[in-house]
């Protein structure tokens, strides 16, 4: 895809900045190379297909049915070689299958984990963090030896380590985060949504592309001026916007930073805050 850099001069520059003329690259979502990694929940790419549709982007699909955390580190390579913009990262249930050659400990898992991030992130790539469902049990249990994780309180349990760490891998990085083990396990019925215990099915793929979708927009909150970069022209557009001398048009989305789908003054300051390093907005 061609990415398309457009220079703007915009009034806010007349109004803040003496008439300079502010160069904005706009990133838009047709223009990103998005990367999806990780094992056979993203291989089946039906989780990010929808989103594909709606916003006439094109995810690289670099899943692998039966990978772990481990597998995914030595093919990393493969992925930067793609010269991504965004990676939506995703591995755990393999690493949590106890009983099998798959299975890796929870703190080689970590060690992974956040080694794929800080080499994607020091290369200035976005990272989204997918943690996926439950695991539905009498349907894995079919698979699995039910004995190995009866000490643990059942493979749910077990595999529930992963997902906190998961959590706060994306608390401490930044990253921005899909849960889909929560809304899902809040339903108390999340085998509906699961084909055999761990893959979704055709409702629970409907959820994680609607994630995935919201994901998108909170990838780029405050960016107003879509150059993949938050910094102080982001704060005077939003101020200017909300002072209403400057219009966001399509980015006003990214503009309200506290998404309560109100542009007002708190997210000018919650924008000027994160380029201070005083707040993090994901």
């Amino acid at each position: 895809m061609k990415r398309i850099l457009k220079t703007v001069c915009v009034l806010l520059a007349a109004v803040l900045l003496g008439a300079a003329c502010l160069p904005a690259a706009a990133l838009d979502e047709d223009d990103k190379v998005i990367v999806a990694f990780g094992d056979s929940i993203t291989a089946s790419g039906a989780w990010f297909s929808e989103a594909e549709k709606e916003f006439g982007i094109k995810v690289i699909n670099k899943g692998v049915g039966g990978e772990n955390s481990s597998d995914g580190r030595k093919r990393l390579s493969n992925v930067l070689a793609a010269k991504p913009d965004v990676v939506v990262l995703s591995f755990g249930m393999n690493d949590a299958a106890l009983d099998m050659a798959k299975y890796v400990p929870l703190k080689t898992y970590k060690e992974n984990m956040e080694y794929m991030v800080d080499e994607m992130q020091k290369r200035g790539i976005k990272v989204i963090l997918l943690i996926v469902n439950p695991i539905g049990e009498t349907p894995y249990y079919t698979r699995h030896d039910k004995t190995v994780f009866e000490p643990y309180g059942g493979a749910n349990a077990f595999f529930f380590q992963y997902v906190k760490a998961g959590r706060v891998l994306a608390k401490k990085k930044h990253l921005t985060l899909i849960d889909m083990y929560q809304p899902l396990y809040d339903t108390g019925k999340w085998n509906d949504y699961l084909s055999d215990g761990v893959h979704p099915n055709k409702k629970g793929y409907a959820m994680f592309a609607e994630a995935f979708k919201q994901a998108l927009y909170r990838l780029d909150l405050g960016d107003v001026n879509g150059d993949g970069v938050l910094d102080a022209f982001d704060y005077m557009m939003a101020k200017a916007a909300v002072l209403g001398t400057y219009d966001t048009g399509k980015r006003r989305v990214y503009a309200d930073a506290n998404e309560d789908g109100v542009l007002d003054a708190f997210d000018y300051m919650l924008i000027k805050l994160v380029v201070m390093g005083q707040y993090a907005l994901r």
